[in-house]
């Protein structure tokens, strides 16, 4: 029976790689605000919150993860292409979305917001008074990020109301330019312009006018997933399913926000 021995060790390491193989995910994490993307370690506002779900979610599949920060644009991209298994860029499902790449089930509930500094605010403010209006902007430089919905309904409003596109490819840099004036406006999730005031003094800039989720700027989130891979599919959906079973999607929501998602 001894020189049976070797084959079979053999035999059941293959085996036991082949099964580390299939839990080893790659993750790519979208860079929102003002976390160090070069490190793969929790920050603040919805960068943190969605690694720390991403997290979460890989423990409960079983899956050991390698994270990455990329921008918005190469999520999707890389996702699309197979280098990563789970993309955390706060998607919307779309049906252009998804003739590339397949959907988890929904994690939350998405809106867009305009943000602005105060004066920018009262400069654009309706002459009747009340609220400024997304859908009655006129004459504004806004900056939404490449290749979101936001970008798309600009891009199909701009000519009509004389919208100037500022097109920028992450939401840390915005700050910068909207506090200088090069630009009136960003059109951006609500949840993604909140990480972003949030890392501001008060009173620099600020929600401007009301949320709107109409015009696909707003509805279930997602994490994007390869095409057609049933078993990463089926194993994020029901590690989502148990988060929010126990209670653990709300409390990691309750460390970082101070509202719910849902």
């Amino acid at each position: 029976m001894r020189r049976y021995f070797f084959p079979l060790v053999c035999a059941a390491g293959l085996l036991s790689a082949g099964v580390v193989s299939a839990a080893e995910w790659r993750v790519a994490l979208g860079v929102y605000d003002q976390v160090n993307s070069q490190k793969n370690q929790l920050g603040g506002g919805l960068a943190g919150f969605n690694e720390a779900l991403a997290r979460e979610i890989c423990r409960r599949a079983g899956a050991r993860c390698a994270f990455s920060s990329l921008e918005f644009k190469a999520i999707l991209d890389g996702v699309a292409q197979r280098d990563y298994q789970l993309g955390f860029g706060n998607f919307l499902r779309t049906p252009e979305r998804e003739q590339r790449v397949g959907f988890s089930a929904p994690v939350w509930r998405s809106s867009s917001r305009l943000i602005g500094t105060p004066a920018a605010a009262k400069r654009f403010a309706p002459e009747t008074g009340g609220e400024l209006q997304l859908d009655r902007l006129v004459g504004a430089r806004v900056i939404t990020i490449s290749g979101t919905a936001q970008y798309r309904y600009l891009q199909a409003n701009a000519a009509a109301r004389s919208l100037s596109i500022v097109e920028m490819s992450v939401l840390q840099d915005v700050p910068a330019r909207l506090l200088a004036g090069e630009a009136d406006f960003l059109l951006a999730p609500a949840l993604s312009g909140y990480a972003l005031i949030s890392n501001l003094p008060d009173g620099k800039l600020q929600f401007v006018g009301p949320a709107v989720a109409e015009h696909g700027l707003g509805g279930s989130v997602h994490i994007a997933l390869p095409k057609g891979d049933a078993s990463v599919q089926k194993a994020v959906d029901q590690a989502i399913a148990s988060i929010r079973a126990d209670g653990t999607y709300q409390r990691i929501v309750r460390q970082f926000f101070p509202f719910s998602l849902d």
